[in-house]
């Protein structure tokens, strides 16, 4: 029998009824919106659209459904913690849907991360645990953040970094990758030095600095002779970034933890010796 052909007691006990099963089976995550008049805007949309296993509810007229608005937004009003949990309940399933994403991007982009043999690297040749790690040559947190992860390999001789350099920061920056990239093709022995010194610029690099640390390191061979594989490299490093949804860098990854921006080294080591306790 439909609804509309019950008494008005029994409308409001089924109206009742289907409020309290609609907050346990919804969990509240709807009213995190923005406020008690967002949720009950929110419900009114919610009753054209219930699932056959609640038709009963469509049969509500707009005089129930004006009822079933002022029980929700009585409840709101008299226990405020339901907006509370519903909130918390909300972040703590955008949380768990962005990890889930990161994770099965980070499987699906495994080989491109790890198995690349033109990266340069440093650290370990034969390592128990590797670090992916993105970089800009005119990144100021780069700079930084490069006597850490220096200092990561001489404590941790297992440890491997796999350098993923992107020209993110300008003209110069890719002027400096194209460099760098097509010297370890080639003199991959020449390298370390260049690099080291592309990073220790204090200031942004430019075609006449780079042209400097170029002679410095016995590099200038390379000036403007780009291996004709350095540019589908580069293009590889801009896109598995924005598979992962890197945004930027300094940006390094090991295990299944992504660590974006300029962060302190205890914070670096605490999580790598966390990756090696979980590794067993």
């Amino acid at each position: 029998m439909l609804l509309s052909n019950k008494t008005d007691a029994q409308k409001q006990h089924q109206a009742n009824s289907w409020v309290n099963r609609f907050f346990q089976s919804r969990k509240l995550q709807f009213f995190a919106m923005s406020g008690i008049a967002a949720s009950v805007v929110l419900i009114s949309s919610q009753l054209s659209f219930i699932s056959p296993a609640h038709a009963e509810v469509t049969s509500l007229t707009l005089e129930q459904q004006q009822d079933v608005r002022s029980i929700i937004k009585d409840a709101l009003i008299n226990d405020p913690e339901l907006l509370k949990e519903a909130i918390i309940a909300l972040q703590t399933r955008e949380q768990q849907g962005t990890e889930s994403a990161r994770q099965n991007a980070l499987s699906d982009n495994h080989k491109a991360m790890y198995e690349t043999q033109s990266d340069p690297w440093k650290g370990a040749e034969n390592p128990e645990i590797t670090m992916v790690y993105f970089t800009d040559f005119n990144c100021p947190y780069c700079k930084k953040i490069e006597p850490s992860l220096n200092k990561l390999i001489e404590e941790f001789p297992q440890l491997k970094i796999i350098v993923k350099m992107v020209p993110l920061q300008g003209e110069g920056s890719k002027m400096a990758v194209e460099l760098a990239q097509t010297v370890w093709l080639n003199e991959p022995e020449k390298y370390a030095k260049l690099k080291n010194m592309l990073m220790s610029s204090p200031r942004r690099l430019d075609s006449a600095s780079i042209a400097k640390v170029a002679k410095l390191t016995d590099t200038e061979q390379w000036l403007g002779k780009t291996d004709e594989r350095v540019d589908e490299m580069v293009h590889d490093n801009i896109k598995l970034m924005r598979n992962l949804g890197i945004g930027g860098t300094p940006s390094m990854i090991f295990g299944d933890k992504v660590i974006p921006g300029l962060v302190p080294y205890d914070v670096l080591k605490e999580q790598l010796e966390e990756v090696i306790e979980a590794k067993g």
